[in-house]
């Protein structure tokens, strides 16, 4: 997975600008957006829910849809514009979000009747394209391909450092989601600790059922497979249209995969988009987990990116109602076997 180009940029105050090309490329280079000061952040501890919740200053001053010519994401040509990704032009870049909530050097703690820590971890941000309109199920596959590998090879240099146990790579995409930048571009999170739900996902997994799973998926939940994988809709979908893509070979990692791999593995993630915007002949807002495996569980995790639509009909959408954010007991209007339909075009879904 080595047949690709990386040119760091140091941006200050230990941040780094990583861009990813299919072939050497030269870049010019400006200042460049300047670091947010004064941000505090820290964990607490939930004591019913036995978590860490995060409390970060800066966030309340994100940058909130921008358009074209204010995107911090887009490339610099002049220093009249400012741009988190200072360069004239680029294929696929990450760098760290300058209102991160976590990060690697030690963070002022409170002295509370609750037990707080410092908040560690890294949150960077992944843009796709320098092309501020293109959506996700519009870019090439040699581009996906090139996206898997600069995640592989981000979450590789993360995972290596001591203090690091877990490596998110996500995407929120759409306003319904609720992003704040338009430009397509996903999210990488390091933290420090393993979240609760990633532990007990990553328990469940030791016995190695995904693969048995996705050995025996009926065929009327498959969507597309190829040597390598196949994505397809779980039985046991939460949210209407979710789509799971897996390898079948058993590896943890993205960084583990093969050039063959890798490669199909991207034609599924372009395919299982396509078919997400399709269904309402529009962009479909989702949330783009990739299931990478933590600390410890190297040899039983497999994984798999996940899907999770949030739109039922062309104009009604998915909300979390309080059963469901109380109990994390979901309530499902659509069956797993119609949304695959659907989704392979099969049948007409609801208005």
């Amino acid at each position: 997975m080595n047949n690709f180009f990386i040119e760091t940029i140091d941006r200050g105050d230990g941040k780094k600008l990583y861009l990813y090309s299919q072939n050497n490329k030269k870049y010019k280079t400006f200042s460049g957006l300047s670091p947010v000061e004064g941000n505090q952040t820290h964990l607490r501890f939930h004591p019913i829910r036995s978590e860490w919740v995060a409390y970060s200053t800066s966030r309340q001053n994100r940058t909130f849809l921008p358009n074209e010519l204010e995107c911090p994401l887009c490339p610099m040509h002049t220093e009249e514009k400012s741009s988190d990704i200072p360069v004239d032009q680029y294929e696929v870049a990450i760098f760290t979000n300058r209102f991160s909530s976590l990060r690697l050097e030690e963070t002022q703690i409170p002295e509370l009747e609750i037990p707080t820590q410092s908040a560690t971890g890294t949150c960077d941000v992944i843009s796709y394209s320098s092309n501020h309109k293109e959506q996700f199920s519009e870019l090439s596959q040699q581009r996906i391909e090139l996206i898997l590998k600069a995640v592989a090879h981000r979450s590789k240099d993360l995972l290596n450092k001591s203090n690091i146990e877990y490596v998110l790579p996500f995407e929120n995409k759409g306003k319904e989601i609720g992003v704040t930048l338009e430009h397509p571009h996903g999210q990488i999170y390091s933290f420090g600790h393993i979240p609760e739900t990633i532990k007990r996902q990553s328990e469940n997994q030791i016995q190695n059922p995904l693969l048995e799973i996705i050995t025996q998926i009926p065929k009327e939940l498959i969507l597309h497979e190829n040597e390598s994988g196949v994505c397809f809709v779980p039985r046991w979908a939460r949210y209407p249209f979710e789509i799971w893509v897996a390898p079948y070979r058993r590896t943890s990692q993205v960084y583990d995969l093969n050039d063959e791999e890798t490669k199909n593995l991207s034609n599924l993630l372009l395919e299982s988009s396509k078919m997400l915007d399709k269904v309402f002949d529009q962009p479909m807002p989702y949330t783009l987990g990739w299931q990478l495996a933590p600390k410890g569980y190297e040899d039983s995790h497999h994984l798999y990116w996940c899907f999770q639509p949030i739109k039922r009909s062309k104009t009604k959408l998915k909300y979390l109602a309080g059963v469901e954010q109380i109990t994390g007991f979901y309530l499902v209007d659509l069956p797993p076997e119609r949304s695959a339909r659907i989704l392979r075009g099969e049948e007409q879904p609801d208005e």
